[in-house]
């Protein structure tokens, strides 16, 4: 009975299309024209604010990259305040003895060896107000003072009050670098410099917004880094300061938002240090396709006058798939690493505070950073293309020996994480009963643990054993596990930045005790020792 009703219906359609085809087909014509204008107008709008939406994502995600880079870049300075040896020594007192200075300077600068090995600096070293260096300043800074004033040309920059620090840019027309000042004394100034094409490692964005120029500028506009190789050292573009502009509270600061111009959207976000990532794509990138879907709508609306109802339906099907699928791709993007397929910092970050948050108190959390140790080696001797291979075999071999319960993420070029839980069972125990329990399942993991990651690192370097002969490539771990007392009480949680603290201290010592090892992590000592 339904489908003959449908029949039914069918053909009284039928007949009723073909009568107002030949009485009204002017009029239809012109309302079809009219409902395929609103519907493409609502969908471009739709994908605009799509567009808009995944900009703003990706800016901020940008925006994040650049403070962690440069938190990064401010953090390892502060190592030299260890010792009152590296930062109080003044070259200029002419009071000391010229054995003793060379012995101070001897130690400074093996410390800053150590120090400057943690990151790919161009320049790590000390500058006194006499010009004198300690470390290593590379060339092509120093041939920007022939004449002396290295001193007093970079000391002006450390202007904040309270960090004693900053930095700078194209000092002496020199766009290659960017430049890290940090005073240490009233006489001495740590100079660290690593080039701008570095942050072309966190300057990544969505396929989806290939057209997309990305741009990171000082507080006057001048361009530090950019997709446009050209642009860099130079003014921002005018079309886009003016649109910056607009992008103003009435204080005239620049606010962190989307906004459309007359040609483009445009996406500000201010980093922590005053600089601003500006994101711009041109709306007809963004419309293209949305046009050259008017033009083929609108030929097909000729047709619509003669099967009115069927082509409508099947135009808003077209129209609503194209967005749907776009969302639906852009969100499980958002969420992967590009290069590695593992999730990225973000999302790696957000499942491991739910995880955090949903474990039973008694649940022991395990948290591990594995680091390649001389990677920069394979990109300068083997090229950026194998190392962008290995980074992918790596988290394909991470993959391989974790299990799919284990959360892996690429946090850093060659940084990865991974975390896990070990449920420990102690219902209704008492407490003294759930601290053995603890004790015993944190033992029974600290010795799974030490033989996965022997077995792990075995396994590493066979599989990079081109890549460890050629350049020296091992993999350093440093691994949290949650202590007893946080095991067994239900009121104490974990929070992602703790664990995250102290797994990376532990690697950092990994690092120190000469890498191709790991380090656990231990409350009562701040660290277990690393272990080869």
């Amino acid at each position: 009975m339904r489908e003959k009703r449908k029949d039914g219906s069918g053909s009284q359609f039928k007949w009723f299309q073909i009568e107002l085809l030949v009485v009204f087909a002017a009029i239809i014509m012109i309302v079809t024209f009219f409902l395929d204008y609103v519907i493409l107008d609502r969908s471009g709008r739709a994908m605009q604010q799509n567009a808009s939406n995944l900009i703003a994502a990706n800016s901020r995600q940008i925006e994040l990259n650049i403070n962690s880079y440069l938190e990064r870049m401010q953090t390892i300075p502060t190592l030299l305040f260890s010792d009152g040896t590296y930062y109080l020594y003044d070259a200029t007192d002419d009071t000391q003895e010229a054995y003793d200075m060379v012995k101070k300077e001897e130690s400074i600068l093996n410390r800053i060896v150590d120090i400057g090995l943690m990151e790919n600096y161009s320049d790590f070293g000390i500058i006194y107000s006499n010009d004198h260096s300690v470390g290593w300043i590379s060339h092509d800074t120093m041939d920007l003072f022939p004449e002396g004033g290295f001193y007093e040309a970079f000391s002006k920059y450390a202007t904040d009050p309270k960090t004693n620090d900053g930095w700078c840019f194209g000092i002496g027309g020199n766009v290659d670098r960017l430049y890290y000042i940090k005073r240490l004394n009233p006489n001495a100034i740590l100079i660290s410099a690593t080039y701008t094409r570095e942050l072309a490692s966190v300057f990544i964005h969505s396929e989806q917004l290939e057209d997309m120029e990305i741009r990171l500028v000082d507080q006057e506009d001048v361009v530090l880094y950019s997709s446009e190789e050209d642009e860099i050292g130079k003014t921002l573009p005018e079309y886009i300061r003016s649109g910056l502009q607009k992008n103003s509270d009435p204080a005239g600061r620049r606010v962190d938002r989307s906004f459309v111009s007359e040609d483009y959207i445009l996406n500000s976000n201010e980093c922590e240090n005053g600089w601003q990532v500006v994101c711009s794509v041109p709306l007809e990138s963004i419309l293209r396709e949305n046009t050259d879907l008017r033009q083929f709508v609108f030929r097909i609306s000729i047709i619509m006058a003669l099967v009115f109802v069927l082509v409508g339906v099947l135009l808003i099907r077209k129209l609503s798939r194209p967005v749907d699928t776009m969302v639906s791709s852009l969100h499980e993007k958002a969420e992967m690493d590009r290069l590695s397929g593992v999730l990225n910092k973000t999302a790696f970050q957000e499942e491991v505070e739910s995880r955090l948050k949903e474990k039973g108190s008694a649940d022991l959390s395990v948290f591990v950073i594995m680091d390649m140790d001389n990677f920069k080696l394979v990109n300068d001797r083997l090229g950026h293309a194998h190392g962008d291979q290995v980074i992918i075999r790596a988290a394909e071999f991470l993959r391989k020996n974790y299990d799919s319960g284990t959360l892996i993420g690429r946090i850093g070029g060659d940084e990865f994480a991974l975390y896990s839980e070990c449920p420990v069972s102690v219902e209704n125990a008492s407490e003294s009963a759930r601290t053995e329990a603890a004790e015993r399942a944190r033992e029974i993991v600290l010795g799974t643990i030490r033989e996965r990651t022997d077995r792990l690192m075995t396994a590493f370097n066979k599989e990079f054993r081109q890549e460890r002969e050629k350049c020296e490539v091992s993999v350093s771990a440093g691994i949290y596990i949650t202590p007893v007392e946080l095991s067994v009480s239900e009121e104490l949680t974990e929070e992602f930045d703790t664990i995250y603290k102290k797994a990376d201290y532990a690697l950092y010592v990994s690092k120190r005790e000469g890498k191709a090892r790991y380090t656990i992590y231990e409350e009562e000592t701040g660290k277990e020792g690393a272990h080869d």
